[in-house]
């Protein structure tokens, strides 16, 4: 697949709790700071056989995350909120929107898909969910992870606790709205330290212009900066094109 870094592939393939394979930037290992953004869960958007077929694959989530993040007129809130708050910028350029996503990896933190959006994970389908990516942070030497939700933050902590892992949690000093981010720290099993920002869920109340500054400051993003374009003044009255 285009766009992807292939290299950790026969690493992937040995673990079987990873249904579908991180999206790995093809820029991703000559990254200054290499960065995992975390999602949650995959959910059912279709009945038919199209979702089996894609899902039945281990490069489903990789067809989905290119689908929504490398179509750069898509309005698919999760990429466009995070690349709003990581540039600060209500429309960040095509150039720089490619910039981000060939630089960084892509995990969705649930390794069971949910059979609708009102299904909500287990605790234990999170904690067997950080158990397999803190093993990811290892094999792939992530050094930072943007994780979006807080409600996985216990599982975190006793799937570090469970693997002998040092790990450390604390509220991040900037609230939006009733919601706080969380900063974390934990080492993985070869001494690796990792750290970790929790914000709120980007595809749902979600105000990128809020957010923006707990993002920038709570981790480095300065190796996915692309050379910044003229922004064309687009009104907020004018909708981003949805596709299906």
């Amino acid at each position: 697949m285009d766009h992807l870094d292939l290299s950790f592939d026969h690493l992937f393939e040995t673990r079987q709790q990873i249904k579908w394979w991180p999206w790995v930037g093809s820029e991703f290992s000559k990254s200054a700071v290499k960065t995992m953004i975390l999602g949650e869960s995959v959910y059912r958007w279709n009945e038919g056989e199209a979702f089996d077929k894609r899902y039945a694959l281990t490069s489903g989530l990789r067809v989905t995350h290119k689908n929504h993040a490398l179509k750069f007129d898509r309005d698919s809130r999760y990429v466009r909120n995070i690349e709003r708050a990581i540039f600060q910028r209500r429309n960040p350029s095509d150039t720089q929107k490619q910039s981000l996503w060939l630089s960084v990896a892509y995990h969705n933190l649930v390794l069971d898909f949910m059979k609708s959006v009102k299904r909500r994970p287990t605790e234990e389908q999170y904690q067997a969910g950080w158990t397999a990516a803190l093993d990811l942070f290892d094999v792939m030497g992530v050094e930072q992870c943007l994780v979006f939700g807080v409600e996985s933050l216990n599982a975190l902590r006793l799937a570090s606790r469970e693997e002998r892992l040092h790990f450390n949690c604390e509220r991040h000093p900037t609230k939006v709205g009733r919601f706080c981010a969380r900063s974390a720290l934990v080492h993985t099993k070869s001494g690796r330290a990792v750290k970790l920002l929790f914000v709120r869920h980007p595809s749902s109340f979600f105000s990128w212009r809020k957010w923006a500054p707990v993002v920038r400051d709570g981790l480095d993003w300065e190796f996915a900066e692309a050379r910044p374009l003229p922004e064309a003044h687009v009104p907020d009255t004018v909708a981003l094109k949805s596709a299906a």
